[in-house]
C-alpha cells in the first residue's frame, strides 16, 4: 500500500495507524534527488517511528557567466554545488527509558524460518513463545494429550507456562481481539490443530511476558497477540507441505517390535501357605482351551501429513491518483491428517487372582460339588469380567495387558480476511474483517489409565471480528 503525505514548513509529517513490518519511506521535492529510508515496525515496541533527519542533495546545476567583456572577463565554468553534510543531532536511543515491560516478537520470516513441531505434532505459532524467557512447557498432565484441559487425562494444561503461572493465567489474541476459550482459559484452539489459522498467514507473533502497559488487561500472565497478514496491490500465494512418517524417525525405545506372540493362558495354583505357587494349569472355558495373543509386536504406525495454502491481493488497488481507497483481501487454508496408532498396557488380575482367595485357579464348588470355573456360565461372567494379561513381560509383570490402540486425527483451519480504507464526514477511515474456522478430532487412545476407556472429542470453533479506525492526521509543528 502507498500513501502520500505532504510536510509542514518545518519537512515534518505524521502518519498514524501502520501495522507492523517493514516499510519505505521515500522523501522527494522537486529540484533534488529523492532518498528512500527503510523502517521497520514492531507490534510490541511503542512504535514512534522518528527517522533521523533527512538531508536532500540538490540536483546539478549550471551558472553561467554573463557575456564577456572588453576588459576580459573569465569563461564560463559549470559547477556543482557542493553535498552539504547531515546536521549532527541525536540518534535513536540505544537504552529504553520509557517502556518497562519484557517482550519478544518473531517476524514474518522468523515465523517462516525457524523449525516448528518439536513439541507439538502439527506445527504452531504459539511455539515460538518457547524461545523467550520465563516461558516454559506446561505442567505434565495425566494422559499428556495436547488439546483443551476438559478432564482427567483429556487435554492438556495449555501450551506453555510464563514466569511460573498457569498457562490459564496468559491472554491470547488474534490481531488485539480476543481468542481465549473460556471455559478452558487457554487459547481456542483443538485437540490437534492448536491454533486458529496457519503459521504462513501470520505476519508477526508477540508476547509479552512482564509489566504488560496498562491498556492491557483480564489476564496477569502473559500478553500474547499473533497478527494475520493482509493483501496488497500485487496478487501473491503459496502452497506448502509437510510429511512425516514411522519409516523417517528413530524407533521408540518403548515400542516393542519383537513379534506378535500368542501363548495359552494358564492360572498357578497357589500353595497352602497362600504364598508359594505351583505348576501352571492351562484354562478351559466350554471345555476349550484358552489362548491369548499379543499384538503389539509391530512397530506403531505413524503418518502425518500437514499442507495448506495462502492467497492475496488487491479488491480495490491503492492506486497514488485515488488515495485514501483501497480494500485487499487474504485467504488461507490448512489441513492436518494423522494415522497412527499407539501401544498401551494395563494392570489386570492374574487367573489366580480373579478366584476368592486366589482360587481363580482352581476354581470353586458349587452346592453339588462341581467347580464354578471353568465349566459353568455363571462363573465364567464373572472370571472373564477383564482382558486375560497377554504380556508376562510387559511393566505389570504377569499382570500386564498389552494392546495396541488407534492414535489418529483430522483437522482442518480456514482464515479469511478483508481490509481497506475509504474517506466519510472528511477524515480517512481504516477497516479490517476477519474470520478464522476450525474443524477438530482426535482418537484419545487412554484417558486417566483407564482400559475401555477410549475418547473420540471433537471441537469446532468460530471467531469473526471487526475493526474500524478513525486516525488523527495532525501535522509537527
Amino acid at each position: 500500500m502507498v500513501r502520500s503525505r505532504v510536510t509542514d514548513k518545518n519537512g515534518k509529517f505524521v502518519e498514524n495507524l501502520l501495522g507492523p513490518g517493514p516499510y519505505e519511506i521515500a522523501i522527494a521535492a522537486q529540484g533534488y534527488h529523492s532518498i528512500i529510508v527503510p523502517e521497520r515496525i514492531v507490534a510490541t515496541q511503542p512504535n514512534p517511528v522518528i527517522p533521523v533527519p533527512v538531508v536532500l542533495e540538490p540536483e546539478k546545476v549550471v551558472e553561467v557567466t554573463p557575456s564577456p567583456t572588453p576588459t576580459g572577463s573569465p569563461q564560463p565554468v559549470a559547477r556543482t554545488s557542493p553535498s552539504p553534510k547531515p546536521p549532527l543531532g541525536p540518534g535513536p536511543e540505544l537504552i529504553n527509558t520509557t517502556d518497562a515491560r519484557r517482550n519478544g516478537a518473531f517476524s514474518n520470516d522468523q515465523v517462516e524460518a525457524l523449525p516448528l513441531g518439536g513439541t507439538t505434532l502439527t506445527r504452531s505459532f504459539d511455539e515460538l513463545a518457547l524461545l523467550l524467557p520465563g516461558v516454559a512447557p506446561p505442567p505434565e498432565t495425566q494422559g499428556s494429550v495436547a488439546g483443551p484441559g476438559v478432564g482427567p487425562g483429556v487435554g492438556s494444561a495449555g501450551q506453555f507456562a510464563v514466569n511460573g503461572m498457569r498457562s490459564r493465567s496468559n491472554n491470547f489474541t488474534v490481531d488485539g481481539s480476543d481468542n481465549n476459550d473460556e471455559d478452558i482459559g487457554v487459547r481456542r484452539q483443538g485437540f490437534f490443530a492448536l491454533v486458529p489459522q496457519p503459521i504462513e498467514s501470520i505476519k508477526e507473533f508477540q508476547i509479552t511476558t512482564r509489566l504488560a502497559p496498562a491498556q492491557y488487561g483480564r489476564n496477569v500472565g502473559a500478553q500474547v497477540n499473533a497478527i494475520s497478514k493482509s493483501g496488497g496491490n500485487e496478487y501473491h500465494g503459496a502452497i506448502y507441505g509437510f510429511f512425516n512418517s514411522s519409516q523417517l524417525n528413530a524407533a521408540n525405545f518403548f515400542d516393542n517390535t519383537s513379534g506378535n506372540t500368542t501363548i495359552p493362558l494358564q492360572g498357578r495354583v497357589v500353595g497352602a501357605d497362600g504364598v508359594t505357587l505351583g505348576a501352571g494349569r492351562n484354562v478351559f472355558i466350554d471345555g476349550k482351551q484358552v489362548f491369548v495373543t499379543n499384538g503389539a509386536g509391530k512397530e506403531d504406525s505413524f503418518t502425518l501429513g500437514q499442507g495448506g495454502l495462502v492467497f492475496g491481493g488487491p479488491l480495490v488497488p491503492n492506486e497514488p491518483t485515488k488515495p485514501g481507497r483501497s480494500l485487499f483481501f487474504f485467504i488461507s487454508a490448512e489441513g492436518h491428517l494423522l494415522n497412527a496408532s499407539k501401544e498401551e498396557s494395563f494392570a489386570v488380575p492374574t487367573v489366580a487372582q480373579r478366584g476368592l482367595f486366589n482360587s481363580g485357579a482352581t476354581g470353586l464348588i458349587d452346592s453339588d460339588g462341581n467347580p464354578v470355573f471353568p465349566t459353568r456360565v455363571m462363573g465364567d461372567a464373572i472370571f472373564s469380567l477383564f482382558p486375560f494379561p497377554n504380556n508376562p513381560t510387559g511393566i505389570y509383570g504377569e499382570n500386564t495387558f498389552t494392546q495396541v490402540l488407534p492414535n489418529s486425527a483430522q483437522s482442518k483451519i480456514l482464515s479469511g480476511k478483508v481490509d481497506g480504507n475509504f474517506k466519510a464526514f472528511g477524515k480517512p477511515q481504516d477497516f479490517v474483517a476477519r474470520y478464522n474456522f476450525t474443524n477438530d478430532w482426535r482418537d484419545v487412545p487412554v484417558t486417566g489409565g483407564a482400559i475401555f476407556s477410549r475418547l473420540r472429542p471433537r471441537v469446532r470453533t468460530q471467531n469473526f471480528s471487526t475493526f474500524l479506525n478513525t486516525p488523527q492526521l495532525t501535522n509537527t509543528i
